[in-house]
């Protein structure tokens, strides 16, 4: 167990002890068309960490080969712990359909720190028109596995400003 004081040198660097919005894409490699049989499975993932308090969800889409979301940590939970829990059970209900198909997920993931009020609705707006501007679907709430159809995970009103 660390004492206090390295705890508050760790702290010292830190730019913000404030909760953090993240844009988050997983990809697969190779990309491979084949995440519409699984969506759900993802979607369920997500719904799960909402349910269980672990984010703040504000958009999401599973597309045919990669998902984005945007959302907000709710501690204790970082970013890569996060990930690694949501990806080992994403991971344990694809694979199957991943090894079947020669392809499997990315190392890693990107993620973009959402900063502004503007970068938030701009990558909310980017999300879920993701199937329409990918030609798949004429308008947003027609894609299943969205948060422009699935409104009962999205947290909204957002908790915290940004700016």
């Amino acid at each position: 167990m660390r004492s206090d004081g390295h705890s508050r040198n760790l702290r010292l660097h830190r730019l913000s002890d404030t909760p953090a919005t993240f844009f988050v894409t997983k990809s697969l490699h190779p990309k491979k068309p084949i995440l519409d049989e699984v969506a759900r499975e993802i979607v369920n993932a997500l719904g799960y960490a909402v349910q269980q308090e672990r984010i703040y969800l504000r958009s999401f889409v599973v597309m045919p080969d990669h998902w984005h979301a945007l959302f907000a940590l709710r501690g204790p939970w970082t970013l890569p712990k996060f990930m690694h829990a949501l990806m080992s059970y994403v991971a344990g209900k694809t694979s199957a359909l991943l090894r079947t198909n020669k392809t499997s997920w990315q190392d890693g993931y990107y993620d973009t720190l959402v900063k502004t009020a503007k970068q938030f609705g701009f990558v909310t707006y980017y999300i879920e028109r993701n199937p329409v501007v990918k030609g798949l679907v004429e308008s947003p709430d027609q894609w299943d596995a969205s948060s422009a159809t699935r409104t009962d995970l999205v947290t909204d009103p957002w908790p915290w400003l940004l700016d």
